[in-house]
């Protein structure tokens, strides 16, 4: 009986994703809803696929292209980013918590209402990106650049912008460290009045 419990647990990790799905995926550039779990995608050309409210939990996505992907309400939680494209790509309400996303790009991406806990985005780009309403924790934006990007109603004083261009970078209503603020002033930032720099 033992043995047989094993053997269900590790068949169900190992055959995580459903490879119809990913079958359709490729085949019909389309696929909502669909589980994509610890499943290698990575250097793919998935540019203008739809694929919202999908199940990317764990998966490798490494080097692929999602330009303008619609991946909104997607869970991508302790997936592999690094340098994965999302230049323009839908990821609104989406769970990004947990990825490694070194050099990944988010440039003019639509990131409003997602997730980001202990997410690590250093080095990444993310000229134009929109993290309006997102809930950011313990994410790692250091050496990124988020150059004109939209940061509305964030608390960001437990993430790390050190080192990340804030050119015309635009905060309002959002929570900044006193630190993180003085930095922004200097990256010549847009810092509404609205925005509280709080003390160490």
């Amino acid at each position: 009986m033992k043995i047989l419990f094993y053997f269900l647990v590790f068949h169900s990790v190992l055959f995580a994703f459903d490879q119809t799905h990913i079958d359709r995926l490729l085949d019909e550039e389309e696929c909502k809803g669909c589980d994509f779990s610890d499943a290698n995608l990575s250097s793919l050309d998935l540019s203008a696929f739809e694929m919202q409210g999908s199940n990317f939990k764990g998966a490798n996505l490494k080097n692929s292209n999602l330009f303008m992907a619609e991946l909104q309400g997607s869970d991508f939680s302790g997936a592999n980013l690094e340098n994965t494209i999302f230049w323009k790509a839908n990821l609104s309400s989406a769970n990004v918590s947990g990825v490694r996303a070194t050099g990944a790009n988010f440039k003019g991406a639509n990131l409003q209402n997602a997730v980001l806990k202990n997410s690590n985005l250093s080095c990444s780009i993310s000229w134009k990106a929109d993290f309006s309403d997102a809930m950011i924790e313990k994410t790692d934006f250091s050496n990124s650049e988020l150059g004109a990007a939209k940061f509305y109603r964030n608390d960001l004083t437990d993430s790390n912008l050190t080192g990340a261009i804030l050119w015309k970078t635009s905060f309002k209503e959002s929570v900044l460290s006193q630190y993180q603020c003085e930095e922004a002033k200097k990256e010549e930032a847009l810092i509404d009045e609205s925005v509280i720099c709080r003390g160490e």
